[in-house]
């Protein structure tokens, strides 16, 4: 449980933390990451070969069945995808990829803290239920997602208000993962 704290509360203080000391910038990189080809591919690519894990432990005899015909095949089918989707989808790509990996993470988070007895393993469910919903709204409305990224980056209050929010989220999960790893919460 702690890593995860510092998993997700280290990327959201740094993003806090940039949008607070740099709206500016912070603005034009709103606008700009949407259409930013090398992380479209980066992400595709972790998105695919996290898929392809996920379904290689998952074990639903269904999927099994049908993807695990031959040795490695989910992982041959990862390799052959992550072009493809980036030859054929480029629009709004690191979005979709981005998407992905806010939707695959908490399969790997929820059995990691499911049996930890406190109540403050609810705050990294309650991020990583935050990010599901905002992946599998950004992997099917990308376009909207855009807009909204656009919104915020219109006035330099939104991008600071918006990165309090992340700084201080961020502030809590590196607190509580602190806390944690001195055993004060197990």
């Amino acid at each position: 449980m702690t890593s995860w704290f510092f998993v997700l509360g280290v990327p959201l203080f740094l993003y806090g933390l940039v949008s607070v000391a740099a709206p500016s910038w912070t603005g034009k990189a709103l606008v700009g990451f949407p259409r930013w080809k090398v992380a479209g591919w980066i992400l595709c690519a972790i998105g695919w070969f996290w898929t392809a894990h996920e379904l290689d432990v998952i074990g639903i005899e269904i999927f099994d069945r049908y993807l695990k015909a031959f040795p490695g095949e989910l992982w041959i089918l990862a390799t052959v995808l992550t072009p493809l989707t980036c030859w054929w989808m480029p629009n709004l790509l690191p979005l979709r990829g981005l998407a992905a990996v806010f939707m695959l993470f908490p399969a790997s988070l929820f059995p990691a803290v499911r049996l930890c007895d406190t109540p403050w393993r609810l705050a990294l469910v309650v991020v990583a239920y935050a990010c599901a919903i905002t992946g599998m709204f950004g992997m099917f409305y990308p376009w909207h997602w855009r807009r909204a990224l656009a919104w915020r980056a219109e006035s330099k209050g939104r991008v600071v208000a918006f990165g309090f929010v992340f700084l201080l989220t961020g502030v809590l999960l590196l607190a509580l993962g602190g806390l944690s790893a001195a055993g004060k919460i197990s």
